[in-house]
């Protein structure tokens, strides 16, 4: 072979014959991972205590923590049942419940989930019941107002 022949063919470029794919599957991954992963709502509730209706505010402030397993939340429904976590009790059980749940290592922070249509005279007995078990970080949780379309 002539030395120009042999340059020639060095700079001659090759051609991939196949598609890469890998770019496309790493997408695909990354938004089945999004479609499958669980989500829960700030508001979500553990086990089985009935949902409530929350209030909706303009402005609420994100809680993280009351998504945690051992957060403590009490739930206030519209006909005045409390619920402890998941267990339904009288408003005068709620500190005890509280106290232990403390001794067993959860935050001194009670979250509440009030139906937005729950008496204001229940909800205001089970925060003194929580208050009397010595939490001062109590959370109202609530959900953001829809605006108004037009």
């Amino acid at each position: 072979m002539n030395p120009q022949t042999r340059i020639a063919n060095k700079r001659r470029s090759r051609f991939l014959n196949g598609i890469d794919v890998s770019a496309f599957l790493a997408i695909q991954l990354a938004i089945l991972t999004m479609f499958l992963a669980e989500t829960r709502p700030v508001h979500g509730l553990h086990g089985r205590a009935p949902a409530a209706d929350l209030p909706r505010v303009d402005h609420p402030r994100s809680m993280p923590d009351a998504n945690r397993e051992d957060a403590l939340t009490v739930t206030v429904t519209r006909d005045g049942n409390v619920y402890f976590r998941t267990l339904q009790i009288t408003p005068r059980e709620l500190p005890n419940q509280i106290r232990q749940a403390l001794k067993e290592g959860a935050r001194p922070t009670v979250f509440v989930h009030a139906d937005a249509r729950a008496k204001y005279g229940d909800v205001a007995a089970v925060i003194d019941q929580v208050r009397q078990a010595g939490i001062q970080n109590v959370g109202i949780i609530t959900e953001q107002r829809q605006p108004a379309s037009p």
